[in-house]
């Protein structure tokens, strides 16, 4: 026969076997590694975004996540750790206060709490204030070609109808005018012989 309090016990005892098998159930499923997957690899404003996920059932993770964030450079450089922060509004999503300058960064997440925790990727922080090209502006109008001035005083150029030029002499009348005084030198000289042929 059972004793009367070995009778009351037995309720609790199974009730404390239930609650003590749940919980390590429900770890059992997530798994006890914790996984950041890099969900901005061109952060305009160089603040990486992660979000953390449980590695078995890739639930995300609720808890309070104690993590950093490190990064380096193509030439080496090296920043960080940050601790990393919760960004509001985004479900286990975690950022850094701190910001990556302009570069390509292998940027590593690291946790140890309420598991370890791991994630890394390469992230392009694209250069902030970059100006567009600027519109080339036209060539400014050749400047008027001067006339050339190696031509003679004396000879002008007029454009002629079928585009060439043609050139006329300024001393054409220089000439008419000895023809003309030589024309009446021999008229005077003509009548002072035949008035000398009359005389006689």
């Amino acid at each position: 026969m059972r004793h009367p309090r070995f009778s009351r016990l037995t309720p609790v005892t199974a009730l404390a076997a239930l609650l003590a098998v749940g919980p390590a159930s429900s770890a059992a499923a997530h798994g006890d590694t914790i996984y950041f997957g890099i969900v901005t690899t061109q952060p305009d404003d160089g603040r990486v975004r992660t979000v953390a996920t449980w590695e078995n059932d890739k639930d995300p993770v609720t808890d309070s996540i104690a993590g950093t964030l490190s990064a380096v450079d193509v030439n080496g450089r090296s920043l960080g750790p940050w601790k990393l922060i919760p960004v509001a509004g985004a479900k286990a999503t975690y950022t850094t206060r701190q910001a990556l300058p302009p570069g390509r960064w292998k940027v590593t997440v690291d946790c140890g709490f309420p598991d370890l925790g791991h994630g890394a990727a390469t992230v392009d922080v694209p250069a902030a204030g970059a100006k567009p090209t600027d519109t080339p502006t036209s060539a400014p109008a050749d400047p008027p070609k001067d006339r050339p001035k190696d031509r003679p005083a004396t000879e002008t150029s007029a454009e002629s109808t079928d585009g060439r030029q043609s050139t006329t002499s300024s001393s054409a009348p220089i000439w008419a005018g000895a023809a003309a005084a030589t024309a009446l030198l021999g008229g005077a000289a003509f009548l002072i012989a035949r008035r000398r042929r009359s005389g006689r």
